[in-house]
């Protein structure tokens, strides 16, 4: 499976305003279990997410990569709406401390 295939069908399917794809094929190799399939993370924001459950998210990923599961044996799926991932990713506000006076 290759990695700019599933990245290609994922941008037409939902354009994305952030997806980060990993091939995470390499650290499964040795698993007893491994077929030889492709292992991939995925982080994908996507306004079409807005209102969904996260298993309906996650449909309309598989609907999007249909085509070339058979060549998958993992695909895990992080889907956020941008107002999820913005709150995320939201910089840290550090708060000033107090210092007490002691007599």
């Amino acid at each position: 499976m290759n990695k700019a295939i599933l990245t290609d069908l994922l941008e037409k399917a939902l354009h994305p305003e952030f997806m980060e794809l990993k091939d995470r094929t390499e650290a499964h190799s040795e698993h007893e279990q491994s077929d030889g399939g492709a292992h991939y993370e995925l982080r994908i924001v996507c306004a079409q997410f807005a209102g969904l459950a996260p298993l309906a998210r996650h449909r309309l990923v598989n609907d999007a990569t249909q085509s070339v599961r058979a060549q998958l044996h993992a695909l895990a799926v992080k889907a956020y709406t941008p107002e999820e991932f913005a709150a995320l990713n939201a910089p840290k506000v550090k708060r000033p401390s107090i210092l007490l006076k002691t007599q």
